[in-house]
């Protein structure tokens, strides 16, 4: 729309005939757009040195194009830099804020109150972004997945995003027999109560957990961090600091060295190959599992059955090194004291094809 339209101005709550050229977006608005006239006086912090000073503007368009760079900040690769420098030392509506002031002179929570018609400030919080960029776009159409796998920590209440990237998980290579064979699936979000320590002080606090579900009828709620989303995601679980020094091989790219996931991280267990490997962390059938494992483990005939992933070392009497693991399925890592004798001829044969390595 161009300029002579009738609009509202906020700063005066009166209507006025609107005939300044903006430099930013047309002064111009329809029912139930919110303009503003930046006088400089009536913005706490606002100077005459501001782009915005003087000039009419639409905030309901402006607070649509500055969503759009919202998005392209959070999700384009500009704000996990900034985590990569070690330069994110605030809340990520505080570094939001402060990219939209540096783009337009103005920070978003100011516009999003103003537009709400809030009139005590509102923080405009973590979730309160999300939920504006989700109902823009739609839940599909932000890659959150990217945000998650880029951030040391991700944080959100929001129940449809955190079941969104339930989904998302559920789709990769970890999970897809589990889905096809036991129909895995999350049948929403729930929240529990949940005790944790915060200044050395024990505190009721509330966390929200995905729920799942397959068809034997067993159920888990996971909470978004320990839902294992990637080889990666299981490897860095597996080789937390412990007592068996697992944290010597905690670097990922260095256990791959050039290697794809496919060579170091087996569908199938190398000693038994109708043993399907587990990187979930979810125990489908119970106690039952150990028993099925026993029964069918080596046998072509039988079926297959799973059992979780484990590393083990090639030569135990050394420790936990690069040279010295390879990854088998934990029921053959512990058969050496439950197996029998032919399970234990069958490791014992591949314990020696590892050897001959060294």
């Amino acid at each position: 729309m161009g300029n002579g339209v009738e609009c509202v101005i906020i700063n005066n709550m009166s209507k006025t005939i609107i005939n300044v050229n903006n430099d930013f977006f047309d002064v111009g608005g329809k029912e139930g757009d919110v303009m503003y006239s930046f006088t400089g006086t009536n913005v706490k912090g606002f100077t005459k040195d501001s782009v915005l000073y003087g000039k009419t503007v639409n905030l309901s368009d402006m607070y649509d194009t500055m969503l759009d760079s919202v998005r392209e900040f959070l999700f384009g690769g500009e704000f996990v830099s900034i985590i990569d420098r070690g330069e994110c030392n605030g809340r990520i509506s505080d570094l939001v804020n402060t990219y939209t002031i540096k783009k337009y002179g103005i920070s978003i929570e100011w516009i999003y109150n103003k537009i709400h018609g809030n009139i005590g400030d509102i923080w405009i919080k973590r979730d309160i972004i999300f939920n504006e960029l989700k109902n823009k776009y739609g839940i599909t159409e932000i890659d959150w997945m990217y945000l998650y796998n880029n951030v040391n920590q991700f944080y959100t209440d929001d129940v449809d995003i955190l079941e969104y990237m339930g989904n998302r998980i559920l789709s990769n290579d970890i999970h897809e027999y589990f889905v096809t064979e036991y129909n895995l699936r999350t049948v929403g979000v729930g929240k529990k109560m949940k005790s944790y320590i915060k200044n050395n002080v024990m505190v009721d606090g509330s966390s929200n957990f995905i729920k799942l579900e397959w068809n034997n009828g067993g159920n888990k709620d996971v909470v978004l961090s320990e839902f294992v989303r990637s080889y990666k995601h299981w490897w860095s679980y597996m080789t937390r600091l412990t007592s068996s020094n697992r944290g010597d091989i905690k670097d990922y790219d260095k256990l791959l060295n050039g290697r794809s996931e496919t060579e170091v991280f087996p569908k199938y267990c190398p000693v038994f190959s109708n043993l399907r490997m587990n990187y979930t962390k979810i125990n489908f059938d119970g106690k039952n599992n150990i028993r099925k494992c026993s029964e069918i483990a080596g046998y072509s005939d039988k079926g297959e059955t799973w059992s979780f992933a484990s590393i083990d070392r090639i030569d135990s009497n050394k420790g936990y090194s690069y040279d010295n693991i390879r990854i088998i399925s934990h029921y053959a890592n512990n058969l050496k004291n439950v197996g029998n004798i032919d399970q234990m001829r069958r490791l014992l044969r591949y314990m020696d094809e590892q050897n001959s390595y060294f």
